[in-house]
């Protein structure tokens, strides 16, 4: 039996010598480990529960399937990934890969991180808050408001949007960024909302989008500069809904959401030529 639900596609870029980028996003670990304490393990254990529902969830309203495969532990399905991932020339993780934070999520992240051995951006989620993730372990990262990866003939970078904003430093970043020549690979947490997808992530509320009504004048900036520098850009890739969604956000640039790594899905992209 396959371990991951696996997706494919191919990203045509001149320029690029043709490599392969796996992504996920959502793994939500709610672990416990021998060093938990009786908190800690009452809190995995109510917290796993609830996901059963809650992803089980997700599978029925966007057709999904869940069956034996989907139903491995949050744990198992992480691992399964990240061995998938292995024989690409990088990995971007879109956010959300604990649940929450704590002894036994870090420890089981810091072990299966440490394990991987190509190179990765890991951006952060909205399970994620920065101010419960000590320093130094691997993903500790994500508290990064920036994270670059050059590969070379192309760089991937991650953006923290993970409370739905984009600031200003990050804007003039990626402008920088631009300007140096290089194709971007884009990579965050939260979805932009565009003609193609509107309809859905309307229906999936204002939680789910980066440009939502009121939404900072930094976020509508970034997502204008994408569109105008569509030449520049590869395209954008990110987590958040639990469900995969393949949408245009300019003629020139399309935006890939993974669906949750909880129930094992992955995108694989051969991008160059």
């Amino acid at each position: 039996m396959d371990k991951v639900i696996l997706k494919e596609f191919v990203i045509p870029f001149k320029g690029i010598s043709k490599k392969t980028i796996y992504h996920f996003s959502d793994s939500h670990l709610t672990e416990y480990d021998g060093k938990s304490d009786e908190n800690e393990i009452a809190h995995s254990k109510k917290q796993t529960a609830a996901w059963e529902g809650v992803r089980k969830g997700f599978c029925e309203a966007y057709g999904c399937p869940y069956g034996e495969l989907e139903m491995q532990t949050a744990q198992e399905h992480l691992g399964n990934l990240l061995n998938c991932a292995e024989d690409g020339d990088a990995l971007v993780i879109a956010g959300d890969t604990m649940d929450y934070i704590n002894g036994a999520n870090l420890r089981i992240s810091e072990k299966l991180f440490g394990e991987f051995k190509k190179p990765f951006v890991q951006v952060c989620g909205n399970h994620e808050p920065h101010a419960s993730l000590p320093d130094g372990y691997i993903v500790s990262r994500i508290k990064n408001e920036i994270q670059t990866l050059d590969l070379g003939d192309m760089i991937i970078v991650g953006l923290d949007n993970s409370q739905r904003k984009i600031s200003k430093s990050q804007l003039e970043a990626l402008k920088q960024f631009a300007s140096d020549g290089k194709p971007i690979l884009l990579v965050m947490h939260v979805p932009i909302m565009n003609d193609e997808n509107r309809e859905l992530l309307l229906k999936s509320g204002v939680y789910f989008q980066l440009n939502y009504e009121g939404c900072p004048e930094e976020n509508l900036e970034f997502i204008e500069f994408i569109k105008e520098n569509g030449s520049s850009i590869i395209a954008v890739l990110a987590g958040h809904l639990h469900y995969s969604n393949v949408s245009k956000i300019s003629k020139e640039v399309t935006q890939y959401v993974t669906s949750q790594g909880v129930t094992g899905n992955i995108h694989k992209y051969v991008i160059g030529e």
